[in-house]
């Protein structure tokens, strides 16, 4: 069975139009709708994070200097 995803808008009239679609005139298909989960990208995620954990910023060399002195202690 082939299946076809797609996010789509729902218009102001309440419905959907998909297409194109893969699928032969004259073909059936069974449609199932779900609404669409929130994504949220990683840099938001890693925002709320450090927010969140009151985890004090860095900058790259204060991230590199870190590394050095784990790499030393080898």
């Amino acid at each position: 069975m082939k299946a076809i995803k797609k996010l789509i808008e729902v218009e102001s009239d309440k419905s959907i139009t998909v297409k194109p679609i893969p699928f032969k005139p004259g073909s059936k298909v069974e449609v199932i709708v779900f609404p669409a989960e929130e994504e949220e990208d990683i840099f938001s995620y890693i925002d709320e994070v450090v927010k969140k954990k009151k985890i004090t910023p860095m900058s790259l060399r204060d991230v590199e200097k870190i590394v050095h002195e784990v790499r030393k202690g080898r």
